[in-house]
């Protein structure tokens, strides 16, 4: 898999791919990033697609929506030869991944995130997935892109909210894998910056690929990239039956504050660290708490992914820039955890 980073790109997608190997083409894009982007991207590819175009939000990956997808490939009669182009957000990128690894046992596909949170986490790793019965990417296949073309350009339209949500998952690398990052980040004077944005980009993507490459399935390391999500799939998901949900960035770093503050209370992570990964959340405008009862929320942790035998395992800090996996803790310091997060 190829993964380009640059300003001002997308119109030169047909540079990095070769279309015409492809019998026919989709994109798979939502109305929002459709009213902005949609003509570069056309003026790109140079070639007749098939426009496949969804409501936004985290409220669209499922199976209704997956199946509207697949309906509309068959109806145009595509093939195992086509080619799925996903353009958007971590929303598009996952269950349109999903899509192409499902129609027809499989067909290419290649992101185009228009999200900084997209750029440096959901199209990267080849993770697909739809949300079910309320838990947070529950079903889903382990699929890579043939490519990731990354214009920050398209970062311009992005709303400050979702500008900032991004840099939660970016932090996370920094937290699991690289303090010489974290200190960077740390250090940065002009936060958002766009001339730190490519080098921040591939940093991030540098160490999600590391760790993925020796890890695709999952089985081990990899694990430690879900760092802060345990605690952040959960408030996600309640977040979405209330009337201000969360984006999954503002959870993401929720959950990195509770997970922290339970491997500083199990003794794995010393209290200065915890207190630097608290402040780098504070500085990057991550901070916020939460209000959901504690039965529901551990309800749904016990939902995630990575348990064994309906107990929590979680992926922990024991100093920034290394990692645990698999750790049980105690009930007693997740509800100190919750308590901490709370209102």
């Amino acid at each position: 898999m190829k993964i380009y980073v640059g300003e001002k790109i997308l119109t030169k997608i047909n540079q990095y791919l070769d279309l015409n190997s492809y019998t026919k083409l989709a994109v798979l894009t939502d109305k929002i990033v459709a009213s902005f982007w949609l003509d570069k991207l056309k003026e790109g590819l140079k070639k007749d697609f098939l426009s496949i175009t969804l409501k936004p939000g985290e409220k669209e990956k499922n199976l209704k929506t997956l199946t509207f997808i697949w309906q509309k490939l068959l109806k145009n009669n595509f093939d195992r030869k086509s080619l799925l182009i996903n353009f958007g957000g971590g929303v598009i990128t996952d269950i349109g991944g999903f899509a192409a690894s499902t129609y027809m046992r499989g067909i290419d596909y290649i992101n185009l995130p228009t999200t900084i949170l997209a750029a440096v986490d959901a199209s990267v790793g080849g993770k697909t997935g739809i949300n079910f019965l309320g838990v947070k990417n529950l079903i889903g296949t382990f699929y890579e892109s043939k490519m990731i073309l990354i214009d920050t350009f398209v970062f311009s339209s992005l709303p400050k909210r979702e500008f900032i949500a991004g840099f939660s998952e970016i932090i996370k690398h920094a937290i699991i894998y690289d303090k010489k990052y974290f200190d960077f980040l740390f250090n940065i004077n002009h936060l958002f910056d766009q001339k730190n944005l490519k080098k921040i980009i591939d940093w991030s993507i540098k160490i999600k690929m590391k760790i993925v490459q020796k890890d695709k399935k999952e089985t081990g390391l990899r694990k430690i990239l879900n760092f802060g999500h345990t605690f952040a799939h959960a408030i996600e998901s309640l977040s979405l039956k209330t009337k201000k949900p969360l984006l999954h960035g503002e959870a993401v770093a929720v959950g990195i504050i509770g997970e922290s503050f339970i491997a500083q209370k199990t003794g794995l992570l010393k209290k200065e660290d915890f207190f630097l990964i608290e402040e780098i959340i504070k500085k990057y405008q991550l901070f916020q708490k939460i209000n959901f009862s504690k039965t529901d929320l551990k309800n749904l942790m016990l939902k995630d992914k990575k348990n064994i035998n309906q107990k929590i395992l979680f992926s922990l800090p024991i100093k920034i820039g290394e990692m645990v996996f698999n750790v049980k803790v105690p009930e007693k310091i997740i509800n100190l955890a919750i308590d901490y997060i709370s209102l």
